[in-house]
């Protein structure tokens, strides 16, 4: 009986096979044997490194290399030679350029011939790498551009904040200025009244205490105070005779009297930084019950500012001599003030008034 022989390649006819299926590849493919020795490239690895098949089948892989440290780098790879690996790399240009690759490695066979060599391909992945290296940049411009704004937007800041400063400052001048004005205004018509300025000042700081007492921010309650200080300015235009008279005023006195609210009015009414002391110069006579003057309003009705300065005044009024009566003891002063109360003064208004105790603030 004939039996038909199977037959064997030989490792030389599996080696020739395996150069053609390289040559058939899309991507650069080597042969090499495990002493580093290239046995065959395909047209794609050729074309790849820009070098012919003669000159590079049967050189060293680890001579393509130039610089030492990149030898040793391959010629480790080569020590593993028979274990597969995928590894990102790169082939080696003319130029010193680099062509980035992965390269994938995996032994011909087992047997003792093919065991001896390798097939190794490579994935250009250059067009990646400049996508990565693309978007490193355009991150790091990214970064520049960042510190940039922000190194304006904190320069802005700082210049913002000086502008703020300086601002403040001047607004702050300006404010003292009006103030300054304020009191010489104030005290020019209190001097014809034999006064020298102790009055309007004593009143502005009862009356930012009474208003902040009353719930008023500290802003608004030194608003008030400082234009409590003009609340008398009219007297400008009441004569002497009745000013310095030291008895008690006639009917026909008493009326030119009650004028000088409205004079205060006229005065300050065409500036709007003195609307609220405009406000106060005309109404601060008027009483809670309407028994006031010069418009005989009543209640809620008076603007809460005239209502504080209207208490503070009364208080601050008999608590000094004038010239038509001695001063009052403080204790007389409160009991006169809570005997009004619901009268001449806006009731929460006394209560408050009680509780900051003006008697223990006087010694």
């Amino acid at each position: 009986m004939q039996t038909d022989a199977i037959p064997i390649e030989s490792p030389l006819t599996v080696l020739t096979h395996v150069a053609l299926s390289l040559d058939a590849l899309n991507c650069a493919a080597i042969l090499i044997g495990r002493n580093g020795i290239i046995a065959h490239v395909n047209p794609r690895f050729c074309l790849s490194v820009q070098r012919t098949r003669e000159a590079l089948v049967g050189s060293n892989l680890v001579e393509l290399y130039p610089a030492s440290d990149q030898r040793q780098l391959v010629a480790k790879m080569l020590e593993k030679f028979g274990e597969f690996r995928e590894v990102e790399f790169f082939l080696p240009l003319p130029g010193e350029q680099r062509l980035p690759v992965i390269i994938s490695a995996q032994p011909v066979g087992e047997r003792s011939v093919l065991a001896e060599y390798s097939v190794v391909t490579m994935i250009d992945i250059s067009r990646q790498k400049r996508a990565e290296q693309t978007l490193i940049d355009q991150n790091k411009r990214l970064g520049e551009l960042s510190d940039l704004v922000l190194s304006q937007a904190r320069a802005l800041r700082e210049y913002a904040d000086s502008l703020e400063l300086r601002v403040a400052q001047r607004t702050r001048e300006l404010h003292d200025a009006h103030l300054e004005t304020i009191y010489i205004l104030a005290i020019a018509s209190e001097a014809r009244d034999e006064e020298t300025g102790g009055h309007v000042r004593r009143v502005r700081q009862m009356t930012q205490q009474l208003a902040g007492k009353m719930g008023l921010s500290p802003v608004e309650a030194e608003r008030i105070g400082y234009s409590s200080v003009l609340h008398d300015v009219g007297k400008i235009h009441s004569p002497d005779s009745i000013l310095k008279k030291p008895g008690p005023l006639t009917a026909d006195e008493r009326c030119e009297m009650h004028l000088h609210t409205l004079a205060g009015e006229r005065i300050l009414q065409p500036s709007s930084f003195f609307s609220q002391a405009s406000r106060i110069a005309r109404s601060h006579h008027e009483n809670w019950d309407g028994s006031g003057y010069p418009d005989r309003l009543a209640g809620e009705a008076i603007p809460f500012e005239a209502r504080v300065v209207h208490l503070v005044d009364v208080f601050d009024a008999l608590t000094h001599a004038r010239v038509y009566k001695p001063a009052w003891s403080c204790k007389e002063a409160v009991g006169e003030i809570i005997a009004n109360r619901g009268k001449m003064f806006d009731p929460a208004m006394v209560d408050a008034f009680v509780e900051i105790n003006p008697c223990g603030q006087q010694g």
